[in-house]
């Protein structure tokens, strides 16, 4: 090769990576979203390079508990080229929170290979200017701790819709979607404070914290006149039940809410006009304002790992506590990964995670993936994270110190398994990228037998088909 043409191939080098490397997304400007309501997805503000006939490519929703923290991206799966009422995003109404994210996972397949990208869709959320459900000035309010609420009626909620048209208004309880009303419970028909008629309290929500049979102070709360037996209901139903909320759990938050969805629809042909979410607010007199999470005294903040070994991390490494919060709602956000290897979720090993919730850490179902690299000295890195309770407020930084141990062992081990992604009906070779193994002495000897799998595919090994043990 003359030395002009190996000048050319050293400058073309950098710009063929250049082009491998770059991303498959054109335009990400994220979405804008009335709270309550909700928003299609359109190639304004979404779109990627891949053209329609060329490659097959599908974005998939990432659930991260981090992400669509009070609103939710549907459907789970959906094309590149999605349609313009294809992709939505739906807020649940929270009041405290001005954005939100969604975690998106794109899958470009060729015939031969799969490109794959991780990215964020960022939503910006709006107070709306024009909603149906409104709140006079005066909130609803509880004068102590274990007190009664005044009634729900048309002094405290209205829905401004036009009723001269044919539309049927109803109202639902969104509690087990939220969680909400996350310290007390909603009552049917008037009740007088401090009168009781059971030594049990009657829960709204079946099956929640505040179900049948916890106790209020005193052992004894006032029983609902008029049992609400349905979830769902017309709007004017709604306000005219004497419907109370009544304070169960100090301590809590000096603010709890009421989640609900109001529906829209045509009385005669049922078609849904519009949809919209609200928490309506409830306020604790006495209470404090809500307190950030902090670390449990008794975990060590510390993991050994052996070299290459894929390592659970438990509430013995890492924990947290909330006095408002149940600890399985507090989500860990690693705000600083480990600069090698990665904090990955058992379900799926072979992908690093962003944030995880406690009840998968109690769960055993979390772990850190050392490098694939060996070292004959012992590592030490460091994972920041940071714990986020049910009303978003953020602990201080936790700092977990990761220490690698150097194998002495001359067996041989998997060093690297990524997996592979692709179409029903494509095939995809397995390389050095996706799996790796290490030996100390003797890796050319070394020989892989199938023993389980395959229940959807065959492995071929220089095209002939492998036999399971």
């Amino acid at each position: 090769m003359k030395p002009f043409e190996k000048g050319w191939l050293l400058l073309l080098l950098p710009v063929m990576l250049r082009v491998v490397c770059s991303s498959f997304i054109s335009v990400n400007l994220g979405v804008k979203v009335m709270k309550g309501q909700s928003v299609f997805l359109s190639e304004e503000d979404l779109n990627f390079s891949i053209p329609r006939e060329k490659d097959v490519c599908k974005v998939e929703v990432i659930n991260e508990p981090i992400t669509q923290r009070v609103g939710k991206l549907t459907p789970q799966v959906f094309d590149c080229h999605f349609l313009p009422n294809e992709v939505k995003y739906t807020h649940n109404g929270c009041p405290i929170l001005d954005e939100d994210m969604v975690m998106l996972r794109l899958y470009r397949f060729t015939e031969t290979e799969t490109f794959v990208e991780t990215f964020t869709l960022h939503v910006q959320l709006l107070e709306p200017d024009c909603n149906i459900i409104k709140m006079r000035s005066h909130a609803l309010e509880v004068p102590e701790y274990y007190g009664l609420s005044r009634v729900i009626d048309k002094n405290v909620l209205t829905f401004d819709y036009d009723r001269k048209i044919n539309l049927e208004c109803t109202i639902s309880i969104i509690s087990s979607e939220t969680h909400l009303p996350a310290h007390g419970q909603l009552i049917a028909g008037k009740v007088q404070q401090g009168q009781f008629s059971g030594d049990q309290p009657w829960s709204f929500f079946p099956g929640t914290k505040h179900s049948l049979g916890q106790q209020c102070r005193n052992r004894s709360c006032a029983l609902g006149l008029g049992d609400i037996n349905k979830k769902k209901m017309s709007c004017e139903e709604f306000l005219r039940m004497g419907i109370q909320y009544r304070h169960l759990d100090p301590p809590s938050p000096d603010t709890d809410y009421i989640p609900v969805r109001l529906d829209l629809s045509d009385s005669r042909s049922k078609t849904l006009h519009k949809t919209e979410y609200a928490w309506l607010p409830v306020q604790i007199r006495g209470a404090v304002p809500n307190q950030i999470p902090k670390a449990a005294p008794m975990a060590k903040f510390m993991l050994e790992v052996d070299q290459f070994i894929l390592t659970p991390i438990t509430t013995t490494t890492i924990d947290a506590e909330d006095n408002e919060t149940p600890k399985s709602l507090l989500i860990f956000n690693i705000t600083k990964p480990p600069p090698q290897g990665f904090i990955t979720h058992l379900s799926d090993h072979t992908k690093p995670i962003g944030s995880f919730t406690w009840k998968d850490l109690s769960d055993m179902l979390i772990a850190y993936q050392p490098p694939n690299n060996s070292h004959t000295e012992r590592r030490n890195y460091e994972v920041e994270f940071e714990v986020h309770d049910f009303y978003f407020e953020r602990s201080l930084p936790l700092t977990v110190h990761l220490s690698i141990r150097t194998t002495d062992t001359n067996a041989p081990r998997v060093s690297w398994n990524t997996g592979l992604n692709l179409l029903e009906g494509q095939s995809r070779p397995i390389t050095w990228q996706h799996f790796q193994i290490v030996d100390n002495d003797d890796i050319q000897n070394v020989r892989l037998v199938t023993v389980d799998g395959l229940q959807h595919g065959r492995l071929l090994v220089r095209d002939i088909e492998t036999i399971q043990q």
